[in-house]
């Protein structure tokens, strides 16, 4: 009983810091900003401070109390802050994070990779070490973003079961997806039911055993929402999606080394099709490499080493030997992964339905060049990185393919609008 007064407490904390800790968001002018709106976009500005604290080595004692302070003058400045309209949507929001937060107590292994990787990043930053003490743990080259996460949520405000710093994870989950379906041309009660299924279709007790793809999944959930308005609509100043979408490629740069490319590529696409003049083309590319360059040089500053990496026995004389063998190896998993996942399964077959019913227009080509771009990453990372590909496929090939997953729902926005026409 008190585990769960507790997580309830935790998800109130979570919820209130955000929101509170963050100034008032309107990426629309013309529309109404919605909670949910509004607490994941506060969420991706929130991840990019506490990336700015863990870069400064700032305590985790000053970064809550900078915190609290800043939430203090944003209440005594816009008092309006508190007149939150809840509906009964945001209540059933808090009923799923709420839920999946008890079911995380029930299973509380960690993950392989989580085991022997983040989570000692975690304790680094829990017990109060440097970012410059990461260099003494395994996987060096693995970033460091979401540990720090983990480890702050743990510290505050119990400073008790580490599980509790995870329900962050659960937390930006459940927001990501509902504020997906907003993309969706419907009232508020098939929006509910659309992310419930989607809930229902993607949720899996390990998303949350402390592994990173369930953020990186997240992000690239509000990218596509954020890049879809961006190729369907003509917005008449687009600077503040844009700024998220940058915001959100940076968080998923500090959060999986793959972040770079699967978000990434989002960023590229945009630059062709997305309704942008010649300034806002240049603030997403120059944006874009600016972020890469900061996480280069941190790289650098930091002397990471491509542990986890194996590129020395790359281009061998066995490599080249078992080259059709990998290519075999890695299309046999990406076939059956494929079918294991419903998302993309799902997906993909209402991509071949859109093709067949409707014309191919700008948005299908959007989605079309994303998933070849990311297909080819995919078969690019693993026959070029790895030794032994067939282990490495087996045990990594389905976590980077989820965390991709959900863009690919875009197909299903787009039939659900062309129907509703």
């Amino acid at each position: 009983m008190i585990e769960i007064i507790l997580i309830f407490f935790q998800i109130f904390f979570i919820g209130c810091l955000i929101n509170l800790s963050i100034p008032k968001i309107k990426i629309n002018s013309k529309l109404r900003t919605s909670l949910t709106e509004s607490l994941i976009l506060k969420s991706i500005i929130f991840i990019n401070i506490l990336l700015v604290f863990s870069l400064l080595n700032i305590s985790l004692n000053y970064l809550i109390i900078s915190l609290v302070i800043l939430s203090l003058i944003l209440i005594l400045k816009e008092k309006e802050k508190f007149k939150i309209n809840l509906n009964q949507g945001d209540f059933l929001i808090f009923i799923y994070i709420f839920i999946i937060s008890i079911v995380l107590t029930y299973d509380l292994q960690l993950g392989w990779d989580a085991k022997f990787f983040w989570f000692l990043k975690t304790i680094n930053f829990y017990q109060g070490n440097s970012l410059l003490n990461l260099d003494k743990l395994p996987a060096t080259d693995y970033p460091h973003l979401g540990t720090y996460i983990w480890s702050f949520f743990w510290r505050f405000p119990f400073d008790t079961y580490e599980y509790l710093g995870r329900i962050f994870y659960v937390f930006l989950y459940i927001l990501s997806i509902f504020y997906f379906c907003e993309n969706f041309k419907s009232n508020g009660i098939y929006k509910f039911i659309l992310s419930s299924l989607i809930i229902l279709t993607t949720f899996d007790i390990e998303l949350f055993n402390g592994n990173q793809e369930i953020i990186v999944f997240s992000l690239i959930l509000v990218a596509a929402k954020l890049s879809y308005e961006l190729v369907t609509r003509k917005i008449k100043s687009p600077t503040n999606h844009l700024i998220f979408l940058l915001l959100s490629f940076n968080a998923a740069l500090w959060i999986k080394n793959e972040g770079l490319f699967l978000l990434g590529f989002i960023l590229l696409i945009i630059l062709f099709f997305g309704n942008l003049n010649l300034k806002h083309k240049k603030l997403i590319l120059l944006g874009s490499i600016f972020l890469i360059i900061i996480r280069l040089i941190i790289f650098y500053i930091l002397n990471t080493e491509l542990e986890s990496f194996q590129f020395e026995k790359t281009f061998t004389y066995s490599f080249f030997e078992n080259l059709l063998l990998n290519f075999k190896t890695i299309s046999f998993y990406f076939i059956v992964y494929s079918l294991s996942l419903p998302l993309i399964l799902f997906s993909l077959l209402t991509l071949l339905l859109n093709i067949y019913l409707f014309r191919i227009d700008k948005i299908q080509l959007f989605i079309i060049v994303y998933l070849i771009l990311n297909v080819l990453f995919i078969f690019s990372a693993f026959m070029l990185s790895m030794e032994d590909v067939e282990w490495q496929v087996r045990v990594g090939l389905k976590r980077v393919m989820f965390e991709s997953s959900g863009f690919y729902l875009l197909t299903i926005v787009y039939l659900f609008n062309k129907i509703k026409k």
